[in-house]
């Protein structure tokens, strides 16, 4: 028997059985489809979460100081002229102190945390962030230090309703829960940077943003004590910021005369790592949703030994005119390629279609891989050359006169 009277012999009779055949190859388009759509949907938020993060970090890097070495003198703070040295040197883009702290504030009945950027117009080109109502700040708020704050969307939302509605209004907020709240007027309403991440993990803790003016800041709470958290400085050209790191620290070091008192970071060191984290769970859930795979895969191996017994006299027969255990073997594997790459195939094609559903609904933009789809359809094939070895292997070793007298 050759290998196209094999393959259309297979064919028969799977379309013998079709109902079966249906059954079985659910296992395996569900297990294609699940773990097509995990990882698309998977990717796709990972690269919508950490893709804003990576670009905002991107040819940028701070400086901070240890205040705990032998060698710090309070002198060497990181303040205003540190900031104007780095700046005078003219060999950067932008330079701005990087200053973050949390403050509480009162939403509803509950205080909740929100960190509070103290910004300046260099940061601002820095760390830009997309207005929705209302402004930024104006180059006299800046001087003056105006009470004066932009809060994040989601926040404006919390606390008013809606974005519009909050410009122009006052908020209240402190730097501990026992201090007395500090009011300041909103004059604008900008995108919250994390707003992917919070509907992803289901909106129920929400990062909370507001930038007031340095000077501002500096007012109510006092920087010549300690000094900026550190300094953030933007490149001129993004692929010279290794060079550009080690032109900072040797302005500084001439500035202070001592050497490694400085540490040095670039800003996308934390958007990989969340990258990381983000890639190590996507990997684990598509592994969980590949379980079903294996599962499908018993199924196929259950049927097949079924099919074997049902159709032993048939074996029997087939041995008795001239087929060949090969013949047989090859039969039932191809029954099981079939089953596994028919279902693969249609897996596939729900897989994707229900990833486009999903990222609709939850508005996350699913990415494939034509890598992960060819390995799916790939494992399908392999999963039915696998479990159909065992029921092909016990067809073809049947003793044709046993096989002959089996009812």
């Amino acid at each position: 028997m050759n290998f196209l009277e094999s393959l259309k012999g297979a064919i028969q009779n799977l379309k013998g059985n079709k109902t079966r055949s249906f059954l079985t190859m659910l296992g395996i388009i569900i297990g294609i489809s699940s773990v097509i759509t995990m990882s698309a949907i998977g990717k796709g938020g990972q690269q919508n979460i950490t893709g804003d993060l990576k670009e905002g970090g991107y040819g940028k890097f701070t400086i901070s100081i240890d205040k705990d070495d032998e060698q710090f003198r309070w002198k060497y703070l990181l303040e205003p002229k540190v900031i104007n040295i780095l700046k005078d040197s003219g060999l950067f883009k932008n330079v701005s102190a990087n200053i973050t702290t949390r403050v509480f504030i009162d939403l509803g009945k509950r205080r909740e945390v929100v960190g509070v950027t103290a910004t300046t117009p260099d940061y601002e080109k820095i760390d830009s962030v997309d207005y929705i109502f209302g402004r930024g700040f104006l180059p006299f708020e800046y001087e003056k230090g105006e009470k004066i704050v932009v809060i994040d969307n989601l926040t404006a939302q919390s606390l008013f309703d809606s974005g519009d509605k909050a410009v122009g209004k006052d908020i209240s907020f402190s730097m501990s829960r026992k201090n007395n709240p500090v009011t300041y007027k909103i004059v604008g309403v900008f995108k919250n940077p994390l707003e992917e991440l919070i509907k992803v993990m289901g909106g129920k803790r929400i990062p909370r943003f507001f930038r007031v003016p340095l000077n501002t800041y500096d007012k109510v709470y006092d920087l010549s004590k300690g000094g900026y958290n550190s300094i953030i400085i933007e490149s001129k050209i993004p692929e010279n910021l290794a060079n550009d790191m080690k032109t900072a620290n040797r302005v500084l070091e001439e500035y202070s005369g001592i050497k490694n008192l400085y540490g040095i970071e670039t800003m996308s060191n934390a958007a990989a790592s969340f990258d990381k984290i983000l890639s190590t769970l996507n990997m684990f859930i598509t592994f969980v949703a590949g379980i079903s795979l294996f599962v499908g895969g018993i199924g196929v191996m259950n049927i097949m030994l079924v099919s074997v017994i049902e159709r032993t006299k048939e074996i029997g027969i087939r041995k008795a005119i001239g087929a060949t255990n090969k013949d047989i073997l090859i039969q039932f594997l191809m029954e099981s390629v079939i089953l596994t790459g028919i279902g693969g195939v249609v897996g596939v094609v729900i897989g994707v279609s229900l990833a486009f559903l999903i990222g609709y609904f939850v508005n996350i933009p699913p990415v494939f891989s034509l890598f992960s789809i060819s390995l799916a359809l790939g494992v399908s094939t392999f999963i039915g050359v696998i479990f159909g070895v065992t029921p092909a292997k016990k067809a073809a070793q049947l003793n044709p006169i046993d096989a002959l007298r089996a009812e």
